[in-house]
């Protein structure tokens, strides 16, 4: 009788510890990834949250930039805003300067996001002395 050799053990596939060192390095590699999309994610709320602060002082100064010269009363007003995307406090204070100029000054003060700062603008609104600009009558 011949003798059969003994089979060779197999040699394909992969060993236990070669899947647990892919497993710690793909579990490192996951981890910083989260943290990286985290602050990503916060940036994108800070950035969306200061394009909307922009957007509340235009258009909180477009109103007063229409409104007459001659009802432009003194004083601040302050309004809370509870709007879900942009909860915040708009306070207008408007200062008489002289006879015919008066200063409008709007502040945006952000109460849902920390990381927004108050923002201010003022613009100067003044009237002529002229009287009827057309000279219609």
């Amino acid at each position: 009788m011949t003798a059969h050799p003994a089979p060779a053990a197999p040699t394909g596939g992969f060993t236990l510890v070669e899947i647990l060192v892919s497993m710690t390095i793909l579990s490192a590699a996951s981890l910083s990834m989260g943290s990286l999309l985290f602050q990503a994610a916060r940036q994108a709320g800070a950035t969306s949250a200061g394009a909307q602060q922009s957007a509340a002082i235009q258009g909180t100064m477009a109103k007063y930039d229409v409104v007459p010269f001659d009802q432009l009363v003194a004083g601040t007003t302050c309004m809370t805003v509870n709007d879900p995307s942009f909860p915040h406090q708009e306070c207008v204070t408007i200062v008489n300067v002289n006879s015919k100029a008066k200063n409008v000054t709007v502040t945006i003060t952000p109460t849902g996001n920390g990381l927004l700062q108050p923002v201010s603008t003022t613009i100067k609104r003044t009237i002529s002395g002229n009287g009827n600009p057309l000279k219609t009558q």
